[in-house]
């Protein structure tokens, strides 16, 4: 059969259909009933026999059950009997059939929950109740308690009148959603995913700022260490208590460097205070491609002693587990610090930032256009770097630029930047260009160069929220969904089994790449082919070949390209996978299926909630967002109806009368005095109040003069 959409359950209309009488078969009139009464024990299991009063409770009680153990829910089908009244329906698994398309899968890649699974129960009613008459409670794939929540089954989109009047005065999307999350006590809490609020909306269509600031962001810190020892941070003051640097990294920022702190990039170009004072993240790549933070700093200058700090701090905030490669802007400081630092790791420049300075450094000569061209054509079209360096001569030569300083400065460091150069090491694929984009668009929306540091605690956290509900959502996807195979290739499949479906996605692109890829010629050295691969691609318009030089050893099965793919990027490249076809092979070694990229592996990180929404609120703060949000669910219901909505109107007068309205709250002041400043050590997780040191007064810094990109 087709797939099926998951839609809400509430949402579905009960279609007419046959019942197929599946596992503990029933005759109804049979069934002696069990507990007749719609209180029954959500988490208990489904047995033949339970009543109910109603086909909602029905309902309402076996998506409770799913929730509980992890699995999605939706009708399959219903009988109707001659008085047009639904008499049977069936729930089952959301995974349940099989998937068939008429859409060939080379076409259609999308993911599909179909699994065939079995589990279902059917009901049906008798003399005004409801039994359940059969079930099935095996499953065929593993369930997810944890991530339940996300089945479309499972969730229902609550508040659609505050969304309603969000979007009436602008409110953008995302913030509405964090809005309602906020309210609810955490994504988990409230039952529905941004895209259904997505979906519902189109359809109806700090910054250091004032003195003070710093001893708040002191107090945030403290605060953050008792509610979780793991918390990490350090700061740094001058001799007049000023702060000059400090550096911190939540729980799950640190928990995630074990498995993604291999390639680090960190740039010191996002400002986001008056005071020009840099935000500087902290960023690696995870299983899906997505950027995720590893520590967090704000610096007051660039110099290489403060780098030379910071990275020291990270290196014992992380358990002095050193980046293989860290991915930076092109700063003597940084080059220095990171010599000092981490003298065994690969320095790569970022070569967005160096391109980005073409028209800057070059736009003076006469031949601008063509230097400009030429210069990119050598930087991104050189495969190996015995053709870099012939290429970089001839351009040169070319246009006469053997005097100029910052060509010479770039040649001279071309090892950090030039892709050839680079295509040895492992860099996790993070693209350069991605890089400065995404460590925008990791903050974007949330912080700004105006931004105050209580607002700035708060819009940070939320960024973190929000980072770890994405991860959230693309685990739950990869193991909850299958993106069809596009070929017969048990390579491929082999790839899909282990693989995220990001970096499945990939790996596709490479298997539709083997269709411009040819083998002109073999020569078989003893255990050892030398494949001689012609790849045709357009560029620009025109169709132009490229020679790749595959070598594949029969005996061990190591395949390696000189497009160099898998060892930059971690995807098996589609030269190999043209060679690894001729020969004849079924599998790919373990080697070239990186647990990095696994769907199936559970990381330490993923167990530690996202350090946000830390602020301790005032019990009646607390008292008052519970009674918002119940009042909003029960105005939403009682609108509906004019009767309704003068009922409610009337309890609220009686409640009203008989109490008196709160009177205005009072303002706590912070009185001066001194201040206790933990003094961290090697050991992060020190808690000790011997480490306490006590300094008269925290004071904000001064505005410094720095590099760096304009104020936004």
């Amino acid at each position: 059969m087709s797939e099926n959409n998951n839609l809400s359950l509430d949402d579905i209309p009960i279609v007419e259909g046959e019942v197929s009488a599946v596992g503990h078969d029933t005759v109804l009139d049979n069934v002696e009933p069990s507990v007749p009464t719609v209180g029954m024990c959500f988490g208990s299991a489904p047995t033949v026999g339970m009543c109910f009063d109603s086909a909602k409770a029905v309902k309402t009680y076996y998506r409770q059950y799913a929730i509980t153990k992890g699995f999605g829910i939706r009708i399959r089908s219903s009988k109707k009997g001659v008085d047009n009244e639904i008499r049977y329906f069936m729930l089952v698994c959301s995974r349940e059939g099989k998937y068939v398309s008429p859409i060939p899968t080379e076409i259609k890649t999308l993911p599909t929950q179909a699994n065939e699974c079995q589990a279902r129960i059917t009901v049906g009613r008798k003399e005004g109740k409801w039994y359940i008459m059969s079930v099935i409670d095996e499953h065929s794939h593993d369930l997810s308690p944890t991530k339940s929540r996300l089945f479309c089954g499972n969730r229902k989109l609550k508040l659609k009148r505050n969304l309603e009047k969000n979007d009436d005065v602008g409110v953008r999307i995302n913030k509405s959603f964090q809005s309602l999350a906020s309210v609810a006590g955490g994504y988990d809490s409230q039952g529905f995913v941004e895209g259904d609020v997505r979906k519902y909306v189109g359809k109806q269509r700090h910054a250091l700022g004032k003195d003070g600031d710093g001893k708040a962001l002191l107090s945030h810190f403290l605060r953050m260490r008792e509610l979780n020892k793991d918390f990490f941070f350090d700061i740094d003051i001058d001799d007049e208590n000023r702060i000059r640097n400090f550096f911190w990294a939540d729980a799950r920022s640190r928990a995630a460097c074990y498995d993604f702190g291999d390639i680090v990039s960190f740039d010191t170009t996002y400002l986001i205070n008056k005071y020009d004072m840099p935000f500087t993240p902290f960023l690696g790549v995870n299983h899906h491609g997505q950027y995720i933070l590893l520590g967090c700093a704000l610096l007051s200058s660039e110099d290489t002693n403060t780098f030379v700090w910071l990275f020291e701090c990270w290196l014992r905030c992380m358990s002095y587990k050193a980046p293989q490669g860290i991915v930076t802007d092109q700063c003597k400081a940084i080059k220095n610090a990171i010599s000092v630092v981490f003298p065994q790791t690969h320095h790569r420049w970022c070569l967005w930032h160096i391109m980005k300075k073409i028209p800057e450094k070059l736009q003076g000569y006469g031949e601008y256009k063509e230097i400009k061209h030429a210069m990119k054509v050598v930087v991104y079209e050189t495969m190996i770097v015995d053709e870099f360096e012939c290429e970089w001569g001839k351009f040169i030569n070319t246009f006469g630029l053997m005097n100029d300083e910052w060509l010479g400065t770039l040649y001279d460091e071309r090892h950090r930047w030039v892709p050839c150069y680079l295509k040895n090491n492992f860099w996790a694929g993070m693209s350069t260009t991605q890089r400065s984009k995404s460590m925008n668009a990791f903050f974007d929306g949330y912080i700004n160069s105006t931004t105050t540091l209580q607002q700035f605690l708060l819009q940070y956290d939320n960024a973190l929220q929000h980072k770890a509900e994405k991860e959230y959502e693309a685990d739950f996807a990869s193991l909850n969904t299958v993106i069809p195979c596009g070929s017969q290739s048990l390579i491929e499949r082999q790839f899909q089994t282990e693989y995220t479906h990001a970096k499945f996605g990939e790996v596709q692109t490479e298997f539709r790449g083997k269709m411009n890829c040819v083998v002109q010629n073999v020569v078989v050295n003893g255990d050892v082919c030398r494949y001689d691969v012609m790849e045709e691609f357009i560029h620009n318009g025109h169709s132009r070949d490229r020679l790749y030089i595959v070598c594949y050893d029969r005996d061990n099965h190591n395949v390696n390209c000189n497009c160099l793919l898998f060892e930059f990027k971690g995807i098996l490249c589609r030269h190999c996978l043209v060679v690894l076809a001729q020969e004849r092979q079924k599998q790919v070694p373990a080697k070239y299926v990186l647990i990095r990229w696994s769907k199936n592996v559970r990381r330490k990180h993923t167990y530690i909630k996202a350090s946000y929404n830390i602020t301790d609120k005032e019990p009646h703060i607390k008292r008052y967002d519970a009674l918002c949000k119940k009042f909003s669910e029960i105005a939403q219901v009682a609108c509906e109806k004019p009767e309704t909505t003068e009922l409610l109107f009337q309890h609220l007068h009686t409640f009203s009368t008989l109490h008196a309205l709160p009177g205005p709250t009072t303002t706590q002041h912070i009185n001066g005095g001194q201040l206790d400043i933990n003094a961290l050590d090697s050991t992060p997780q020190s808690n000790d109040a011997s480490n306490l040191t006590v300094y008269p007064e925290i004071r904000s810094l001064v505005a410094v003069q720095r590099k760096g990109q304009p104020r936004s």
